[in-house]
Order: structure tokens, then C-alpha cells, then sequence
């Protein structure tokens, strides 16, 4: 077949299936991504031709229009046709077309595709539950709900003629609209696992040169960046009161200073209010910034106690990268946490804005014991059953199978 995947930072949630087709030697296999220019390129995978989109279609209002940010839907959409056209007109014809919906980018493919089948990747959808877009403070009025329901638009224009249409897990899946929940399959994006695994032997480097390992009992923090979101703040205030308590405690702290998400996202104001009240001990607090893979695989590999905290949002690869490596989880007792681990069996659950039950967990995980490495061993089991790249490939291509039988539109 001929594969075309439509992300405009490629290869994102579609790196493990585009490996896979790849590796089978079996198709011709494109990626359109979009030209960046702020920072974030693309990832190449060998043996995908990678094709850009940019500003095929410029901008004709100012950014600070009510309408620039529904404008900047179709631009995105409209480039990413235009694009696509040059890819027709050279003699590319996709039997199957794969695009996340979360930017809209994929809204006109079907008009320059008419033949192929498309699987559109549902990622999130905003649904104005107060139970979680207002999770960490109250809608400020209807004018916001407003706003935030537009950020849905882009993603309804893609999914309005998909063929297929995936979320990654139950909880995403339920973030959308009844009349669409029903026809979105769960499809894993897959952890692997044989790299995410324990590794007793594990050391790390720290920023100052010294290496450790699983010995020194370190306490680990993985996200993104300094978000709100993922509970920086609360897990800062909690290694304090442990640091306090206990001279011997450090930690690891993995990610950017930057905020993604939220009021303060682009910037690291949140970092530097947080770290204004913190009462960590800098000399015991190790901040890597982002890490290579490689590096990053290590932190997990010697973790005492690994932090993963979360708003009811989308759960971050990590969480279920650090399950699969066997760590000793303390996360938020939030839905989409919930939906992997259960507390006391694979993990330690507390409330997302409790510090001090945050410590508490934090304390039990990093002793140890018969009981901490049960559910160490219940983790890696967790994701291996449920969220490994075998697991994750079966189902995806049994999908693929019955969407692709004929007759179809390209046969």
C-alpha cells in the first residue's frame, strides 16, 4: 500500500505503526508535517519521505482577532491540502491516510484523496466538564466555556468523513461527544517494553558529574516541562517536607522550566513562583533539564519513588513508560491515572492538591520492602498486558485489516 501520515510533528503518536509498515517492506510510506519554525522539528524515521506544509495560506487578520485562532484552522487545513495536491500531482495516490485531529490539519485531505481510507487519531476533545477543564480553577464565566469549546472545531472538521477513528485509551475515548464515542476504537500507541524494563545494574549521571544508582534511594519527577498541570508545584512542596524530615533524600527532576499547558504555557513563570516558596535543598534537588532517551531510561532504572501527577487530562507517555520499567508509582488519584493503576496493587494513588499525603506515599514507596516490590513487579505486568507494542500492533492492525477489505474506495 501506499501510507500517508498527516501530524505536524511527526512522527508523534504514529511512530511505532509507521516503524512497523516500514520494516515490513511492504509499502511506500510519506509523512506531511509542518514546516517548523518554533523549535519543536520532526523526528525522522528512517525509510519515511518526509513532505512539508507551511503558510500556503497566510494570515489576513491580526493575532489578537476573535476569529484569528478559527482562521488559523483552516490555514493549517488549507496548507496541508495544498501540500498534499503536490504529492497527487507527483504521482503519490495514498490507499490510507492516518492524521491527528487535535490541529484540523487533515479537514480537506478527503477532497485530494477521494479514493483512500482515513483513520483519524482522537486525542482530546474539550467537553467543558468541570470535573476536568476546571479541575484546577473555576470557568471565570460563559465567555470562557465559549472559548475553550472552540478549541474543538479543528477536530471535529477532521473527524467529520474518517473512515476510523482511534484513541490511544478509555479515558480519551470518553472525553468526546456520545454520537462519536461510539464509533472511536481504543488503539494503544504501545510502550516498549523489552527498552522500558527493570535494570538492577542502571546508573546515572548527574548534572555535577556524580553518578548514581538504585542505592542512593532517589526520589524521581519526569514531565514535559513545569506544568500546573502535571502538579509541579504540589510535588515541589511535597519534597520539601521530606527533605526537612530526612537529610539523605534527593531528587531527580526531568523536563523543561517551561510551561505547556494552562494560563502560563510558553513561559517559566510557573517554575520560577514555584521555586520562589519552594524549601527544597538545592544541593540535593537535581533538575537535568530534557534528556535523551537513552539517559532518561536510566532515571526510571534507578528509581526509589517515581512521581507522576496529573490533572484529568491526557496521560503523559511517561506514566506508562515508568509502570513498564517497574517503578515504584505514586501518581494522582485522577481518572486517567485511575485507568492503569489501581492504589495499593500496582501503585500508590493520593488527591492531586494533598502535599502531604503526596509526602506520605512518596515516604512508603522509597522504603521499600516485600509489599513496594509486588507492585513494582504489577506494573511492568500492567503495561506488558495492556500497552505493549505487541499488544499495541495486534489491535491496530486487525483495525487496518477490515478497514482495507475490499470493496473500498481504491479498488
Amino acid at each position: 500500500m501506499n501510507i500517508l501520515f498527516v501530524h505536524p510533528y511527526f512522527p508523534g503518536q504514529f511512530a511505532s505503526i509507521a516503524r512497523h509498515y516500514v520494516r515490513s517492506g511492504q509499502h511506500r510510506v510519506v509523512a506531511l508535517h509542518r514546516d517548523l519554525r518554533d523549535g519543536r522539528e520532526s523526528a525522522p524515521i528512517p525509510g519515511v519521505e518526509l513532505v512539508r506544509y507551511g503558510t500556503e495560506v497566510v494570515a489576513d487578520r491580526p493575532s489578537q482577532h476573535v476569529l484569528y485562532g478559527t482562521e488559523q484552522v483552516i490555514r493549517e487545513a488549507g496548507s496541508a491540502a495544498i501540500a498534499a495536491d503536490g504529492l497527487r500531482r507527483s504521482g503519490f495516490e495514498p490507499d490510507l491516510v492516518y492524521s491527528h485531529s487535535g490541529w484540523g490539519h487533515g479537514a480537506f485531505l478527503q477532497d485530494v484523496f477521494p479514493k483512500a481510507r482515513f483513520v483519524k487519531y482522537c486525542e482530546w476533545f474539550y467537553n467543558n466538564d468541570p470535573a476536568s477543564t476546571e479541575f484546577l480553577a473555576p470557568a471565570k464565566g460563559f465567555e470562557q466555556r465559549i472559548m475553550t469549546s472552540l478549541l474543538n472545531w479543528p477536530v471535529l472538521a477532521d473527524l467529520a468523513r474518517a473512515d476510523r477513528m482511534i484513541a490511544p485509551t478509555e479515558w480519551q475515548r470518553k472525553q468526546f461527544p456520545a454520537a462519536i464515542q461510539s464509533d472511536i476504537r481504543v488503539c494503544p500507541d504501545g510502550i516498549d517494553t523489552d527498552l522500558f524494563c527493570p535494570d538492577k545494574t542502571a546508573r546515572f549521571e548527574l548534572p555535577g558529574g556524580r553518578i548514581v544508582t538504585s542505592s542512593d534511594r532517589m526520589v524521581t519527577y519526569v514531565t514535559r516541562g513545569a506544568d500546573p498541570f502535571r502538579g509541579f508545584g504540589r510535588f515541589i512542596a511535597a519534597l520539601g517536607q521530606l527533605q526537612a524530615e530526612d537529610p539523605s533524600l534527593e531528587a531527580i527532576i526531568v523536563g523543561s522550566r517551561t510551561a505547556f499547558y494552562g494560563p502560563t504555557h510558553g513561559s517559566e513563570r510557573h517554575f520560577e513562583t514555584v521555586m520562589a516558596e519552594a524549601r527544597i535543598d538545592p544541593d540535593r534537588t537535581h533538575f537535568t533539564g530534557t534528556l535523551a532517551y537513552e539517559a532518561y531510561r536510566r532515571v526510571l532504572q534507578i528509581s526509589a519513588a517515581h512521581v507522576y501527577l496529573t490533572v484529568p487530562f491526557v496521560l503523559s507517555w511517561s506514566a506508562l513508560e515508568s509502570l513498564s520499567t517497574g517503578v515504584a508509582f505514586v501518581g494522582s488519584d485522577t481518572a486517567p491515572v485511575r485507568e492503569f493503576v489501581t492504589h495499593g496493587d500496582n501503585g500508590l494513588l493520593v488527591d492531586f492538591f494533598d502535599s502531604d499525603a503526596l509526602a506520605g506515599a512518596i515516604r512508603t514507596a522509597r522504603a521499600g520492602g516485600p509489599a513496594i516490590d509486588a507492585m513494582r513487579a504489577k506494573a511492568r505486568q500492567t503495561i506488558i498486558e495492556r500497552w505493549s507494542l505487541d499488544h499495541a500492533l495486534a489491535i491496530h492492525l486487525a483495525l487496518i485489516d477490515d478497514l482495507m477489505k475490499p470493496p473500498y474506495r481504491g479498488s
